[in-house]
């Protein structure tokens, strides 16, 4: 016994020996992985080892992965050109740059057309995912949104790269965000530029409703309670409509540290736009407004009484690109009709 060990031994080393000299006598390691560019300073371009150092990215558009660093300032390894995204957050810009997610939940994708929802898996109804269904996808990138807990970002990223985009604000930088993110910054251009022509067109069909320097304002009931929101949050509003804030807006908005505001009822007369736009979040809170409504502030409102006061459909608030695109149309046929909501 003792000597056929010893023979298995001594075989087992002269292999090994064999096979180190092998890989003395090659170029590349075993592993068959090589360096996507040669150093900077081989190539005497120091210009692009310093691009390289700052964006973190590879230089060769070849290479299936590079470093980016989400607005979270966390820096993730992502393939270079992701394909299978689930996407836990931004799921408009994924469609309106024609990658579609391999899968979403279903809050997210409720406003969306069945077309726009077709081959998008679900892997959960509220904005939590079931970790089952996401990881069966096999995504090769997962996007959330900024308000994502340390734990969350953990637990993801051991199913595949996570990074986290803008919980909120600007719908065209957010955009633009997402399209460097999955490598179509001249997607987004495009989509950009069809949608300001789309922009342009409106206001011109608008301008017989002379509604170009009136104010506006929009408000939500949510949670049983009315709630005001920067106007940037509802850019058709106020940029490709040109209605300008009410003085009580604007006022308020010129702290620095302004933020969603809850209103009571008796404060909306120090708003008193010339149009109102309304969103409904949840059944609790139509019955407030219903309730509203039948108060003699509502009724002394100027825009209830110019039958300028608007229902519209809560998608209003998503503030995504794609819903840019559907309140184009939405607001300009409530701006048509007389603004009466029952």
């Amino acid at each position: 016994m003792r000597t056929t060990v010893s023979l298995r031994f001594l075989m087992t080393l002269l292999l090994a020996s064999m096979l180190c000299l092998s890989a003395c006598g090659t170029e590349q390691p075993l592993s068959g992985k090589t360096e996507a560019n040669p150093p900077a300073a081989e190539t005497g371009d120091s210009q692009a080892a310093e691009q390289q150092t700052n964006n973190g990215e590879a230089a060769d558009n070849n290479a299936q992965t590079r470093l980016y660093t989400d607005v979270l300032d966390r820096e993730v390894e992502i393939p270079a050109q992701p394909e299978r995204i689930a996407a836990l957050w931004t799921v408009g810009e994924l469609i309106a740059l024609d990658l579609k997610p391999v899968g979403s939940t279903e809050h997210l994708l409720r406003f969306y057309t069945d077309e726009d929802r077709s081959g998008i898996d679900l892997v959960g109804e509220s904005n939590k995912p079931d970790m089952e269904r996401l990881l069966a996808l096999e995504p090769d990138l997962i996007v959330v949104s900024a308000r994502a807990t340390e734990d969350e970002l953990e637990q993801y990223s051991k199913i595949a790269p996570t990074v986290a985009t803008p919980f909120f604000g600007d719908p065209i930088e957010r955009f633009r965000i997402v399209a460097d993110l999955v490598g179509k910054p001249d997607a987004a251009t495009a989509w950009l530029q069809a949608y300001d022509q789309e922009v342009a067109d409106m206001r011109e069909q608008v301008k017989p409703l002379q509604v170009q320097g009136k104010s506006a304002l929009v408000i939500q009931f949510a949670q049983k309670a009315i709630y005001l929101y920067p106007s940037s949050t509802f850019p058709t509003i106020f940029d490709a409509y040109q209605f300008k804030l009410t003085d009580k807006q604007a006022e308020l908005e010129s702290a620095p540290d302004f933020a969603p505001t809850a209103l009571s009822l008796e404060t909306l007369s120090d708003f008193d736009p010339d149009h109102l736009f309304v969103i409904i979040n949840d059944e609790d809170s139509e019955a407030v407004y219903e309730e509203m409504k039948q108060s003699k502030v509502w009724e002394n409102l100027r825009a209830v009484q110019d039958k300028h006061a608007y229902l519209i459909g809560n998608r209003l608030s998503i503030n995504d690109v794609m819903t840019l695109d559907w309140a184009l149309g939405e607001v300009y046929s409530l701006l048509s009709a007389t603004g009466d909501p029952s």
